[in-house]
């Protein structure tokens, strides 16, 4: 792992899945904890199977999995579960995100974990918490955007509900998660007391709608169906143009530079146009005024006008034409790592760096039990021991 991360030394025993929690526990290796992931023998995380696939390997899987290893145990045994607290003591985080009371059951519970390991910190991400009429409900991506009131303010307002494309639930649930952990880490250090962190992806969510729920908190209604638009400021959101949109946000402050910049320096000062109160309450209004502009040139064009003027702009990529674009490229983001099975392969690399510290892709996401013998052994399982937990179902992999 990496030695000059931050997070070098730290262990991490990490029983999630799907893709939540794994992004957490990514976020720990990216920063050189130690991260050990226990997969179900035979189908392990269910996004493994999901497409595209690279020899049999997930895209998706591949996202949230990177800078970690990969044990394959069946702990619906109690061989397996042994295994486990054989192992715990030498672990400084324990990360699940199964529903509430299902690693009590497995004998794997907080209270467990800390009668073997007293300053362990046990981090848990639910859907909807461990508490409440819906605490046992299953939770996925659409059910908390639409429960949550996100699905609402996107799309068409006159079309079906549209989601957010973007994992937003599952990945701020992750990031939420991965924030809990090191402050439990930095809580640990000063005092040497481990604890026990929950989040869920519905509270994640709503923190996340912070701007959204404070409109609603001071007795306003939340526009809905706002596609490109923010419903606090204006301009701010896609304009159509001879060809295409350009999306534009121009803050109060910039307010005249974006007048002169589409030819209306008329606006700068009018009673009604120049108030942003105004210009949100009549939106409808002022965006057909600024489109009967906009139409009359190109994106490119509009583009080196609207950056002439510093007026935030930008044309709308797809994803595929990101990979083109010289500022992303810049950053330096796409890796390119060797994958034991799907051999060559691209993934994202960690978005934060450090004038420091180092973080980077040191292990490609591992394969099914990759690990499985490798890990066992340094715990004190002999390969006798090893090969009767393969041959009994408890365990697999290499």
């Amino acid at each position: 792992m990496n030695a000059n991360g931050p997070l070098h030394g730290i262990k991490v025993l990490d029983f999630t899945h799907v893709l939540s929690a794994p992004y957490a526990t990514m976020l720990l290796g990216d920063m050189g904890a130690e991260v050990i992931k226990v997969e179900k023998p035979g189908t392990g995380d269910s996004l493994r199977n999901s497409p595209p696939l690279q020899n049999g390997e997930s895209a998706y899987f591949f996202c949230s999995n990177r800078n970690k290893k990969c044990i394959a145990l069946d702990l619906k045994k109690k061989e397996a579960v042994e295994v486990i607290k054989k192992m715990i003591g030498e672990f400084d985080v324990f990360v699940e995100n199964f529903r509430p009371g299902v690693m009590d059951r497995l004998g794997l519970g907080y209270d467990a974990v800390r009668a073997i390991k007293p300053d362990i910190i046990y981090a848990s991400l639910t859907a909807f918490g461990d508490k409440g009429p819906y605490r046992d409900k299953p939770g996925f991506e659409l059910i908390i955007q639409s429960l949550s009131g996100l699905v609402s303010v996107t799309g068409d307002p006159e079309g079906p509900p549209s989601k957010v494309q973007v994992q937003v639930v599952d990945l701020c649930g992750g990031m939420f998660l991965c924030i809990a952990i090191l402050g439990a880490l930095i809580h640990r250090a000063k005092t040497g007391e481990g604890q026990w962190v929950k989040t869920s992806l519905l509270e994640s969510t709503v923190a996340i709608m912070t701007n959204l729920v404070g409109i609603a908190l001071m007795g306003f209604k939340v526009p809905t169906g706002m596609k490109t638009r923010n419903p606090q400021l204006f301009p701010s959101q896609s304009f159509k143009t001879r060809d295409a949109y350009i999306s534009i946000v121009g803050t109060p402050n910039h307010w005249g530079r974006f007048c002169n910049a589409i030819g209306k320096p008329e606006w700068i000062d009018h009673p009604k146009y120049s108030d942003v109160r105004y210009r949100v309450e009549n939106y409808d209004e002022m965006e057909s005024m600024v489109e009967t502009v906009t139409v009359t040139k190109t994106t490119a064009e509009w583009r080196r006008l609207f950056e002439e003027h510093q007026v935030a702009c930008s044309n709308i990529n797809t994803v595929e034409d990101l990979f083109s674009d010289p500022q992303f490229n810049a950053l330096d983001m796409i890796k390119q790592i060797q994958h034991t099975t799907a051999g060559g392969i691209k993934i994202l690399g960690p978005p934060i760096q450090f004038s420091k510290s180092q973080v980077g892709v040191d292990l490609p996401p591992p394969a099914l039990g990759e690990h499985t013998s490798e890990v066992l052994k340094r715990f004190g399982f002999s390969d006798r021991q090893i090969d009767n937990f393969k041959s009994n179902g408890v365990a697999a992999g290499d």
